[in-house]
């Protein structure tokens, strides 16, 4: 038996788009950081424990090109990079806000289920 077939998103639908860009392991936590304001590279590094240099410069610019964070050099000595979530960044504040109480919703709803089915 085969189930009914499905409309596909619109070509030009941008959820396509950001769901490849916040895909993956690194992107949601990156953004969940700096929605508390604005974070130098290795403190972010520090946050996202067990992320490589390499993957989070990686993260950060494809974040920057898709204008989500913002980069900006601190004239410090040694110099520093701050990044900070941009306009377009901080709409996705109530994205979390959902994930926050689903995450709560689910721990009820584990906590209802007997142990030895979990």
């Amino acid at each position: 038996m085969t189930s009914p077939s499905r409309p596909a998103p619109p070509p030009d639908c941008p959820l396509e788009h950001y769901l490849h860009v916040v895909s993956g392991a690194w992107v949601p936590r990156i953004l969940w950081f700096l929605r508390f304001g604005p974070r130098r590279f290795g403190d972010l590094r520090r946050d996202l424990r067990g992320i490589s240099t390499k993957v989070l410069t990686s993260k950060l610019r494809t974040l920057e090109a898709d204008g989500l964070v913002s980069r900006r050099e601190l004239t410090t000595s040694p110099r520093h990079v701050e990044y900070a979530l941009t306009e377009r960044g901080l709409a996705f504040e109530p994205v979390f806000e959902a994930m926050i109480r689903f995450s709560h919703r689910l721990a009820e709803l584990d906590g209802a289920v007997p142990a030895e089915r979990r």
